[in-house]
């Protein structure tokens, strides 16, 4: 397999198709229906959605509904599940952790979907998936990349979602490679689930395990979610001597972190984890952003037949809801991809809509 690796101001990158464990999906997907009564079996196959969709992951998670639509409208197209329709009930969990437990709940035991689509991210997932678990309720994350943090909730929680570690070795080699770096500066966000992660542990053991010297190794450079003022961050790199700046964060952190090196001239090369990835971070960073390395699993411009028909119909999708830019993210597929998986292991274990 081909990991992704993206380098901003270049197209170039990978895809990887995180599709497994389907027949499991299955069966877990039987257990839970089975402990529903009185269905009807003309009426909907429901599902539902656990997605962020105000505060920090809001510019992701809003663009994701557009790619869950498309795929239920296909699968209704086509007859849907076992010739019922497949049917989603939106929630929002607001990005908040807290709210996510509360969705989950609300979608299982009110709504009593079959699956849940999310939540987003791992600070959700880290609280949530042990809810469904307990539950017995099927979950799919779609940008959760914290390692562990599925397999820690199994036999029901699940990611469409190739974890950080197994992304940042690939990108940082040949970031590596690509800059002639032999020293790093770490910077990472200390709030967030993932970002926190990469920045202590992920990032940090990739660097050692290619031979990288940490010059801030247990003083690493960190930051709260959100902070507009990055300056105090940068000064105390100005002070540090390294090839290159190691970064664990998002990308409206990373726009505000790169402009402030390039202002301040520290203009040594970054590399990021993937939260990083969005077509905003080049966008909003301008010039400061060019040359960036990060990990991606897709990227829109793929000559695939199957990804230029996807990627056409978003675009024309998102437009017409006022999305700028337009394009398809690796999470909008993750989630498209979601969908279709649920539908497939739910006629395949024939799910009826009958009481089992």
């Amino acid at each position: 397999m081909n990991w992704g690796l993206f380098r901003f101001g270049e197209k170039g990158g990978g895809i990887m198709k995180a599709i497994k464990l389907l027949t499991v999906l299955g069966v877990l997907m039987v257990m839970v229906f089975s402990g529903f009564s009185g269905a009807l079996a003309k009426q909907p196959v429901k599902i539902g959605a656990a997605f962020g969709l105000q505060g920090l992951w809001s510019d992701w998670c809003k663009r994701d509904i557009i790619a869950m639509e498309m795929a239920i409208e296909k699968i209704n197209a086509a007859g849907g599940v076992n010739g019922m329709p497949l049917e989603v009930t939106i929630y929002d969990t607001a990005s908040k952790p807290a709210e996510a437990t509360r969705m989950v709940r609300k979608l299982a035991a009110d709504d009593k979907v079959l699956a849940i689509l999310g939540p987003f991210s791992s600070s959700e997932c880290e609280v949530a998936f042990p809810v469904g678990n307990r539950i017995g309720i099927v979950m799919i994350a779609q940008a959760s990349s914290k390692p562990g943090v599925a397999a820690a909730n199994r036999p029901y929680a699940f990611r469409n979602k190739v974890d950080e570690l197994r992304l940042a070795i690939p990108a940082m080699k040949k970031w590596k490679e690509y800059y002639q770096i032999k020293s790093v500066a770490i910077v990472h966000d200390s709030k967030d689930a993932v970002s926190r992660a990469l920045g202590t542990m992920v990032l940090p053991g990739v660097c050692k395990k290619l031979g990288l010297k940490i010059v801030n190794q247990g003083k690493y450079v960190t930051y709260t979610t959100n902070d507009f003022d990055m300056s105090p961050q940068v000064t105390r790199l100005k002070h540090l001597e390294f090839d290159g700046i190691v970064f664990g964060g998002v990308y409206m952190d990373g726009v505000t972190f790169i402009k402030e090196a390039r202002r301040q001239g520290v203009n040594q090369p970054m590399m990021a984890g993937n939260p990083i990835m969005h077509l905003l971070f080049p966008i909003r960073g301008g010039k400061a952003a060019e040359g960036v390395f990060t990990s991606s699993e897709f990227y829109y411009w793929m000559a695939k037949e199957s990804v230029q028909k996807f990627t056409k119909e978003f675009i024309k999708r998102a437009k017409d809801k006022g999305f700028d830019p337009p394009q398809p993210l690796q999470f909008d597929v993750n989630v498209y991809d979601s969908v279709c998986m649920l539908a497939h292991v739910m006629k395949k274990m024939g799910i009826t809509n009958k009481p089992g």
